[in-house]
């Protein structure tokens, strides 16, 4: 029981200063698009995004009802737009 205490301890005290000597790099690149186009066709119809003209830089529009109010024929509705 004892040494296997002291053998986790000692796993646990070496496994940082074993990451610690790993060396290497990560190829990344981060493309900003400063302008998005926000349109919409009708009251009906979610809002399309267009930025920048490429397929992954297109955000994701999400759309839920809040709340009805059936007497004045209005919808709160809460439109998210994700990237």
């Amino acid at each position: 029981m004892t040494r296997a205490l002291l053998l986790a301890i000692g796993l646990a005290i070496a496994t940082p200063a074993g990451a610690a000597t790993t060396t290497g790099s990560i190829a990344v690149s981060l493309t900003i698009f400063s302008r998005c186009d926000i349109s919409r066709q009708n009251e009906q119809t979610l809002p399309s995004v267009a930025c920048g003209g490429h397929t992954s830089a297109q955000p994701r529009v999400t759309q839920s009802v809040i709340s009805r109010d059936a007497q004045r024929r209005e919808i709160a509705r809460l439109v998210t737009i994700e990237w």
